[in-house]
């Protein structure tokens, strides 16, 4: 049973996931997406209350989207395969058309 800050439904994707705050710097690869956040798994992580810049790649789409870090989580590179490492993230705005494509 989802959490209650979990209700909407939650697509187990793999997408990668080019993030930063001051532009998409950094890799990482969704663990889980909603229409409205995700899962980074990362090993580079910020602090929660975190504004981001993403770009998301499926095939050749490309969505750019503002996101909020909600939690981030660090630890040993051994961590990233299991989840145990990385951020939640909310998406600030609107999703964007294509996120059906994307959380498909």
């Amino acid at each position: 049973m989802p959490r209650p800050k979990q209700m909407n439904h939650r697509a187990r994707r793999r997408v990668e996931v080019r993030f930063g705050p001051e532009g998409p710097r950094y890799l990482g690869f969704s663990r889980n997406l909603s229409s409205t956040g995700m899962m980074i798994g990362s090993l580079k992580v910020f602090a929660p209350g975190t504004v981001l810049d993403l770009r998301l790649t499926l095939g050749d789409h490309t969505v750019a989207l503002k996101a909020l870090v909600v939690w981030a989580r660090e630890g040993p590179i051994q961590w990233l395969n299991n989840g145990r490492v990385g951020m939640g993230i909310r998406f600030l705005g609107a999703p964007p058309p294509e996120m059906p494509l994307l959380a498909a």
